[in-house]
């Protein structure tokens, strides 16, 4: 990246980074973007500039993770399933949704309405972009190809969820993130029979 690009990408995480320290302290619906944009040093136009909504502050690295599991669709290895690759790329976070930090961003969305909300708008517009990439890397049925989208968005969803239950009542460290592989692992598994033939149409 250029100068200018690297500058943009600071000030945004410096203002996702301000806004996640006040919604942690005092919970995501007592936080304003005007006090975001006086702890960050700059504008509310800035702040909006970066992230359209309030919500988007809190979900900033949704983006990252959306084009993550795309590329995990895009770049999976010869001879590599579909779930095979999702299972492993989705394992890689077991350890991070089990830190004992991860237990104070559960607990805001826990305690926000409009941040459960808003987790159901990402996860649909995850499904959209998984199904149009599945359906032009595999060449598949648009049917076949949104049925897959949905089921592997849903395991995602049901894996963050279990994440947070966990860190909410106070599981975390090594224990905590073999149960969250071994359910993980589960769940890729009853779709492989269905799933796995996908890429043999």
């Amino acid at each position: 990246m250029g100068l200018r690009e690297t500058k943009k990408v600071r000030t945004r995480r410096e203002i996702a980074g301000k806004a996640m320290g006040l919604f942690v302290k005092r919970g995501f619906d007592h936080v304003t973007v005007a006090d975001v944009a006086a702890a960050a040093d700059v504008s509310e136009k800035t702040v909006f500039n970066y992230f359209p909504t309030k919500e988007d502050l809190f979900y900033d690295e949704a983006p990252e993770r959306e084009a993550a599991l795309l590329d995990t669709v895009r770049s999976r290895t010869a001879g590599e399933s579909l779930t095979a690759a999702l299972l492993r790329a989705q394992a890689n976070h077991c350890d991070r949704m089990c830190d004992p930090r991860f237990a104070a961003f559960a607990r805001v969305i826990e305690d926000s309405p409009a941040l459960q909300a808003k987790e159901l708008e990402i996860m649909a517009r995850q499904t959209e972009s998984l199904a149009r990439t599945i359906r032009e890397e595999l060449d598949v049925h648009e049917l076949d190809a949104a049925t897959a989208a949905n089921a592997i968005v849903g395991i995602h969803w049901q894996f963050f969820r279990n994440a947070r239950k966990q860190a909410l009542a106070g599981r975390n460290g090594h224990a905590a993130a073999r149960r969250l592989r071994r359910d993980l692992t589960r769940a890729y598994r009853l779709l492989e029979d269905g799933l796995g033939q996908l890429e043999k149409r």
